[in-house]
């Protein structure tokens, strides 16, 4: 029985029973500890000695319920294999690390008669690995830890909770959040997997062809819009005419009070799509590490998405828009991003009846700026120009944003820079609403809700200074914070699977 500095618990289990599928435990307990100094201290002196009395007899417990269900277990299969019963070959040490500390327990070895195998029939019955069994509330424990601390702080705080030194070193926390956000990521490719292959349609509507799949390399490759764009002059008047607030051939949306929380439409899917750098550990042989985020809004609704490549982060909302009826027409489609690579090529690959897609006005105002930043001859000479540009695309006129950069061309220090703006806003130039009507309209401009998912899925726990990490690790966090928004983190625990997609009804 183990002891603590500040007090001696003392725990007797006097029946154990288990009947009907039941399990019942009955016994006593004593505590003893000093009593502290009467003074602001007592309450918090007190409470840690009686949490650690607490935690001896929750290990007793375990131990208890744990040694009585083997013995079931054994009196159940008394027959033993093929009928011929088995002989008891002595006991096995072994022991189990859970939130409460480690418990420790004999395990009945038994040789059966049939052919002489010596097996553990509980190990058998409860799949647990041959050394050591870390319990799901412990692994719990462990992911919902890193995903706050560090792998060393997470160590320091189970072990702190348990009353127990060292119950697992940091190398083994790393590797339960590994294998948890392997596991889970792989059913949550799973799922989307399963939709997607009760319904060909979608298959081919919602997922891109697979040798046209969409990269996150830079901007060397025009997809078809830019093609489009670039060939077919005669596209410009009909971009021009498109509806500022709503989709070609559908409905302007309707507009929103300004003082009311921004709402999805009735009828929409709206989709922010992003990804997040962090630093690689030099193992990697990588120097940095993408994360591929989503954010996918109804009415309703908010389902975030993660995955380590944009194909798997693809398929995972290509299922989800399959659910929500997407590619049947029963919603429209509205992209909101930052106007990536991957990002359009997934977008103009879509075949569904009715989508759009939004360049986020606040990357569109970073980029412009850090351009004119290495193109202008110093600050005012930027922000005269930038004040002028900005005020065409905010309005919509993207034609004259770009008649003003070419115009000042001659007063650049850096042509490159300027030419690479406009490129910039030239492939862009079919994702570019006017923003003033949208804005006055209470409608979106910016991505700001999958900005928000990235910070609590990635940034504010692996972009600190110093900080590096692998592929497995980063991932895993992810999607860990993505099931946990979603509500699926419990579900999971609990069995493994993850539950069918469900969409609340409107109020």
């Amino acid at each position: 029985m183990r002891t603590n500095v500040n007090g001696q618990p003392m725990a007797r289990i006097t029946e154990v029973k288990i009947e009907e599928g039941r399990l019942r435990l009955r016994g006593e307990f004593a505590f003893t500890c000093s009593l502290p100094p009467q003074d602001e201290r007592l309450p918090e002196q007190l409470e840690a000695a009686i949490e650690a009395g607490g935690q001896e007899i929750k290990r007793r417990l375990f131990q208890e319920s744990l040694e009585r269900a083997e013995l079931q277990l054994l009196l159940a299969g008394r027959q033993g294999k093929d009928g011929q019963g088995f002989q008891r070959r002595g006991f096995k040490p072994y022991c189990f690390k859970a939130v409460f500390g480690t418990v420790s327990m004999r395990r009945q070895q038994v040789k059966q008669k049939a052919d002489g195998s010596v097996v553990l029939p509980s190990a058998e019955a409860w799949q647990t690995p041959d050394r050591m069994c870390i319990t799901p509330g412990l692994r719990a424990a462990v992911c919902d830890g890193m995903l706050e601390q560090s792998v060393r702080q997470t160590a320091r705080r189970v072990a702190q909770a348990a009353g127990e030194e060292d119950l697992l070193c940091p190398t083994e926390c790393l590797k339960i959040v590994h294998e948890e956000g392997t596991a889970l990521q792989a059913a949550q490719q799973q799922r989307a997997a399963a939709v997607l292959a009760a319904d060909p349609s979608a298959q081919r509507q919602l997922l891109p062809a697979p040798d046209q799949g969409p990269t996150a390399d830079a901007d060397e490759t025009p997809c078809a819009a830019d093609l489009a764009l670039a060939d077919d002059a005669d596209n410009e008047p009909a971009l021009a005419a498109l509806p500022p607030l709503g989709f070609p051939g559908a409905a302007a949306a309707e507009p929103v009070d300004l003082d009311q929380p921004r709402q999805v439409d009735a009828g929409v899917v709206l989709v922010q799509a992003d990804e997040v750098k962090v630093h690689a550990q030099p193992s990697t042989g990588q120097q940095e590490i993408l994360v591929y985020t989503t954010v996918v809004l109804t009415a309703c609704q908010r389902w975030c998405v993660t995955a380590g490549s944009s194909v798997a982060l693809i398929e995972q909302v290509a299922g989800l828009l399959t659910h929500l009826g997407v590619h049947r027409g029963q919603r429209s489609l509205l992209f909101l991003a930052d106007g990536a690579r991957w990002i359009r090529n997934w977008f103009d690959q879509l075949d569904v009846p009715a989508k759009a897609m939004i360049l986020c006005w606040y990357h569109l105002v970073k980029k412009c700026q850090s351009q004119l930043s290495m193109a202008c001859k110093g600050r005012k000479h930027r922000e005269e120009i930038q004040a002028e540009v900005l005020g065409h695309l905010w309005e919509g006129r993207v034609e004259e944003a770009l008649a003003v950069l070419q115009a000042r061309r001659g007063e650049m220090r850096t042509a490159l820079a300027l030419d690479q703006l406009v490129e910039y806003i030239t492939r862009r130039r079919a994702y570019l609403p006017n923003y003033k009507s949208r804005q006055q309209a209470g409608l979106w401009i910016a991505s700001n809700r999958v900005e928000k998912f990235n910070d609590w899925a990635v940034s504010e726990r692996c972009k600190h200074q110093g900080m590096a990490w692998t592929v497995a690790g980063v991932n895993a966090l992810a999607a860990l914070e993505a099931a946990r928004r979603n509500g699926d983190l419990q579900p999971w625990r609990q069995t493994q699977t993850l539950p069918a997609w469900t969409e609340c009804q409107p109020a």
